[in-house]
């Protein structure tokens, strides 16, 4: 007999039934390892966003500050107070785009790489922390789950 919409979805009616809602645990996942590594990183002196933003460079090798905010999932305006920093400690720069002139790129530095090296023993600690005693495969599937649940709610093509 199938379930009765009562039954199942939100409302919750148990701590169990809540428990068991993805968006929920990703979001109480979510805080819990920003608030970690963001006291963590402070220790080093740098933000737990300068941070997330300094890592998409890396991987990205040069964005614009749009892109840099959908993909550090920092608000536009953190980010481009954030880049300025940035900036202006040699950590990155900004380049005029070749194909459009109102456009600016920015990239990390040799300097900026450094420094995001440096905050690799912190992320790493607290990545090796949290996913420890879990299964290689199973760290795989739960990776691929969520990035196909991604592409199904994404707003942007990054």
């Amino acid at each position: 007999m199938p379930k009765k919409p009562d039954d199942v979805g939100f409302p919750f009616k148990t701590p169990e039934q809540l428990s068991q809602y993805l968006p929920y645990l990703m979001t109480r996942l979510t805080n819990r390892w920003q608030v970690k590594q963001d006291a963590d990183l402070r220790t080093i002196g740098i933000q737990g966003a300068t941070m997330r933003i300094m890592a998409c460079l890396a991987a990205y090798k040069q964005l614009t500050v749009n892109e840099v905010s959908v993909l550090s999932v920092t608000e536009q305006s953190t980010v481009s107070r954030l880049v300025e920093q940035l900036v202006t400690a040699g950590l990155a720069q900004r380049e005029i785009d070749e194909a459009d002139q109102r456009v600016r790129r920015v990239s990390l530095t040799a300097k900026g790489r450094k420094k995001l090296r440096e905050t690799a023993p912190v992320i790493n600690a607290n990545y090796h922390h949290m996913t420890e005693d879990i299964d290689p495969e199973k760290l795989a599937v739960c990776v691929e789950v969520l990035q196909t649940m991604l592409k199904k709610i994404r707003v942007h093509d990054l």
